[in-house]
């Protein structure tokens, strides 16, 4: 019996011809183009949130410093002492560290030199507020390390590093050398606080290092400086002075220096210009290279023109200098 053949009519399965081949290797490029086009836009982006990020960060850390110091300014302890101006300014003379407490120590083992005053620098303005200091502890206690001693009355006696106030500095000279009438300084409008802010750039890495920086003047005699925030740019202040019909005028501190209205300023206008971390974060140079603080312009340097700026501004009010008391 012979047996039927049946014949395969459908083609044998041979593999993908040359034509076909590269038409899927041009399709799979242009998918693989858009997947690579995509991943580097999300991390460019990523990264551009990354700065913005740090920026703010470094921001808020150096407005909430100084916020809190600045709100000092002229506080005259919960004694009332009088204190005649809230900042140390050209006026004042070179200050000295002459005054003597009640034990014999001095009151501030750091004065602000005078080129520490408050005054306008260009674009990087000096701020150094005053304030007086409460005895931070009970009646009868010499030191205060333990809660327990403290004087819960107390509201300010620590400059803008803190020093005064931590448990390992809250010692005999802080009781000392406050405003207490009886155990305190003999003569209480000098128990003075001094809180300087300056930026300072490192000089051996001059377009890298921007930084801003504390001085205060009740160190434990070992650190007086900090560095608060990274990457200030510029920074500028301006004087709210309380005029005769109740309106407040927004002077440099030259202006409020030249006129003698120090006693006059209810108010502080704080402007920071914070700059990215990298150098090279934009793709090319950027064409703005001037920005408007508060009172004059920034011009930025040829060699920052990659990295992003950002400025941010708040205003102050010096609460203490009326009332005595710290809010």
């Amino acid at each position: 019996m012979k047996h039927k053949q049946f014949k395969n009519t459908a083609y044998h399965q041979t593999g993908l011809s040359l034509i076909e081949l590269m038409i899927s290797m041009v399709v799979g490029l242009f998918l693989l183009a858009g997947v690579v086009t995509n991943f580097l836009g999300t991390k460019d982006a990523d990264h551009m949130r990354d700065a913005i990020s740090n920026m703010d960060a470094n921001a808020n850390e150096a407005l909430t410093v100084l916020r809190t110091t600045i709100s000092h300014a002229g506080y005259s302890s919960m004694e009332n002492i009088r204190l005649d101006k809230p900042f140390y300014t050209a006026s004042d003379g070179v200050l000295t560290n002459e005054n003597i407490c009640r034990n014999g120590s001095k009151p501030n083992r750091w004065t602000p030199a005078f080129n520490r005053r408050t005054r306008d620098i260009n674009v990087q303005d000096r701020i150094t507020v005053v304030s007086l200091a409460d005895n931070p502890c009970r009646d009868g206690a010499t030191s205060c390390p333990n809660m327990a001693d403290v004087n819960p009355a107390a509201l300010h006696y620590t400059d803008c590093l803190g020093n005064g106030g931590e448990a390992t500095i809250r010692d005999t000279r802080a009781v000392y050398c406050s405003t207490d009438p009886d155990v305190g300084m003999p003569d209480p409008t000098q128990a003075k606080i001094y809180s300087t802010f300056r930026i300072i750039r490192n000089p051996n890495v001059p377009t890298r290092d921007r930084g801003l920086y504390c001085e205060g003047s009740r160190t434990s005699g070992h650190i007086d400086t900090k560095r608060i925030a990274d990457n200030v740019e510029a920074m500028q202040f301006l004087y709210g002075v309380r005029q005769e019909n109740g309106n407040t005028s927004y002077r440099t501190a030259n202006q409020v220096e030249d006129d003698d209205q120090w006693g006059m300023v209810r108010s502080v206008q704080v402007g920071l210009l914070m700059r990215s971390e990298n150098q090279y974060l934009l793709k090319q140079p950027s064409t703005k290279n001037t920005y408007r603080l508060l009172k004059e312009p920034v011009t930025i340097a040829n060699d920052d023109l990659r990295r992003l700026f950002k400025i941010y501004t708040t205003t102050i009010n010096l609460e203490n200098v009326d009332t005595g008391a710290l809010l």
